[in-house]
């Protein structure tokens, strides 16, 4: 090993989305941060493809514009699409999330132009690589392995390879952040389990690039397959236009994943477009695991997990990625304020407290969202165990055992078998109504508002005011704007019908914000060190009185806020509420420091 020792106030292992947001943030705030990467090169093979509400409103925060994210997005319109189909061309049923207002109900709540994005997570790497590749506080290491750690009282010792030149040396930091995937070599080497199911399926996938705007007969981001040829499968359009993803599920153990090559995928992608004449070119192809797995702790010692390496769901809702991004944009500013010491180390204690329950819902709706699938089958009249029986049947050792011509016979037959059920959709009007009827319960798996923008911290870095958070019908599909501690401070309009100046566009991840009602004054005693107030305590006063608000507006901005004229918030960096006095608060840098010393224990 080297004698040479790395110094930074934190380490950061793994480069994916959570990892390089987590690097961002810190950058954001000031500290520097040196990220490990073993790949030598961003990966040309797709994983995640949904970018949510809240995901585009932290990178925004960071300085990536909407223009700049969706410009290798899908079109917003294909974006709002998910089919339900035979094969690709022989459509059952289509969700359209522009439909029945749920397109307006984002755009209320929301600054940015579009509601979700589209956006293969190897785009999204792109341009978030660019961004460390320009901060001069974050030192990145590509080809390097992270190895080893040990914590003392101070901090981390880090051992990492160079993969290029063989070269071991050391990281000296005061915190580590582990964002090294889902099977994260760094959590294991903690001792953290994972408590859930470790397998719910078996998913072989290949990537290739084809213009199908001729194939397909409507243009969207997911094509659900029900065709007997390719069970189970599912298209991913990335972009209709460039890129797409084939998933299938494969029947382990009765099934080995190497059986399945590209020959093997080429036939199974045409026939699940159900067309021969297409050229499928795969680019690469990769196997993974479903599984609903949250760690049992996100934390040891000087060392937090995030993203992957602390939770694993699957993708129905595309909840994985934008979790991730969430749990960086949570900690890092809890890391930057302890480092700076304007926080006790007892507000790190937050993270976990804050992100897991959020965490454990989301793999939890996950999970429903996959389990719930089955719903469209059934509605065909298909038993979706008696399926998986027989798919296990085709594929066991009695059944590769007989002479090819025969097995060829059964699996045409099972085929057949399988295309006259689905073909009652189109013979039997009772049946038709049952999959719409099915296909349309599936909307909140897509549908998410609630989980996007309504997570609220019920324990945390916050101050409760005794309120009860607002009711909803459907926790998942539903958002009540809300400004109670712990909250998401919401979206409104500052300049009325302009709508020019968001009431999000006052936060600054640099700084927590003090918004004070138009009528808050402060002690005549206490106005020239209120002036001292950001330097000393990072907290910055946003005066609604002196915010240039319309005045036939300014009514309305106090009760979308949620407080009176007298009324203030203390907003966090990442956005969320931590401390609400709806009335009767005359402004001292007594209370401020009070307020701050409660929240985050300086």
């Amino acid at each position: 090993m080297s004698h040479r020792t790395v110094s930074a106030p934190v380490l950061i292992i793994g480069a994916g989305p959570s990892g390089m947001v987590s690097a961002l943030c810190l950058a954001r705030r000031g500290v520097d941060c040196v990220l490990i990467e073993r790949r030598p090169g961003l990966e040309n093979h797709p994983k995640a493809h949904e970018l949510s509400a809240r995901s585009i409103e932290i990178l925004h925060e960071l300085g990536l514009g909407h223009g700049e994210l969706s410009a290798e997005a899908s079109p917003e319109e294909d974006a709002a699409k998910i089919l339900f189909c035979g094969t690709i061309g022989e459509e059952f049923g289509c969700i359209d999330l522009r439909a029945n207002g749920v397109g307006r109900k984002y755009r209320e709540h929301l600054e940015a132009p579009m509601p979700y994005l589209n956006l293969s997570q190897v785009e999204l790497e792109k341009l978030l690589r660019e961004r460390v590749a320009a901060s001069p506080r974050i030192q990145a290491l590509h080809h390097h392995q992270w190895e080893s750690f040990e914590q003392d009282a101070d901090g981390v010792t880090s051992r990492i390879t160079d993969r290029t030149t063989g070269e071991t040396f050391a990281v000296r930091s005061q915190y580590v952040i582990c964002s090294d995937g889902a099977g994260s070599r760094s959590r294991k080497a903690l001792g953290i389990e994972m408590k859930g199911p470790d397998k719910l399926l078996d998913v072989v996938n290949a990537y290739f690039q084809a213009d199908l705007r001729r194939v397909v007969r409507t243009r969207g981001k997911l094509y659900f397959i029900f065709s007997p040829k390719a069970p189970g499968s599912v298209f991913i359009a990335h972009h209709v236009e460039k890129r797409w993803v084939f998933h299938l599920p494969v029947a382990t153990p009765h099934e080995k994943i190497e059986e399945y090559t590209p020959e093997v995928m080429q036939k199974k992608i045409k026939a699940a477009l159900g067309r021969d004449d297409v050229d499928i070119e795969i680019t690469s192809m990769s196997h993974w695991r479903m599984t609903a797995q949250v760690a049992e702790r996100f934390r040891s010692g000087r060392v937090f997990l995030v993203g992957d390496a602390a939770h694993r769901f699957p993708p129905t809702g595309g909840l994985g990625m934008n979790s991730g991004i969430g749990d960086a944009h949570n900690l890092a500013w809890k890391l930057a304020m302890v480092i700076e010491r304007r926080a006790a180390p007892g507000l790190l204690d937050s993270y976990e407290a804050e992100r897991r329950p959020v965490i454990e819902t989301n793999c939890d709706e996950s999970r429903l969202n996959f389990e719930r699938m089955s719903e469209v089958a059934e509605a065909f009249g298909i038993e979706v165990e008696e399926a998986q029986w027989v798919n296990e049947k085709l594929a066991s050792s009695t059944m590769r055992a007989l002479p090819a011509p025969l097995r060829a016979w059964t699996e045409r037959q099972v085929q057949h078998y399988g295309e006259s059920i689905l073909s009652r959709y189109h013979r039997d009007p009772s049946v038709r109504e049952r999959v719409l009827a099915a296909i349309a319960q599936q909307r909140s798996h897509f549908d998410r508002i609630g989980l996007d923008l309504g997570y609220t911290y019920e324990e945390g870095a916050l101050l409760g005011d005794g309120t009860r958070p607002p009711e909803v019908d459907d926790r998942v599909s539903s958002y009540l704007p809300s400004t109670r501690p712990g909250a998401r401070f919401p979206h409104f309009w500052l300049d009325g019908n302009r709508r020019q100046r968001g009431s999000r566009s006052m936060i600054d991840y640099g700084a927590s914000i003090l918004l004070l009602g138009a009528a808050v004054e402060a002690l005549p005693a206490d106005l020239e060190a209120l002036e001292e107030v950001e330097a000393r305590h990072g907290v910055r006063l946003f005066r609604l009185g002196a915010a240039d608000i319309p005045a036939c507006h300014q009514a309305a901005v106090h009760a979308l806020a949620q407080i009176e004229q007298d009324g203030a918030l203390l907003i966090r960096p990442d956005g969320h509420v931590a401390w609400r006095q709806q009335r009767g608060v005359t402004l001292s840098v007594a209370l401020i420091a009070s307020i701050v010393e409660q929240v985050y224990g300086v």
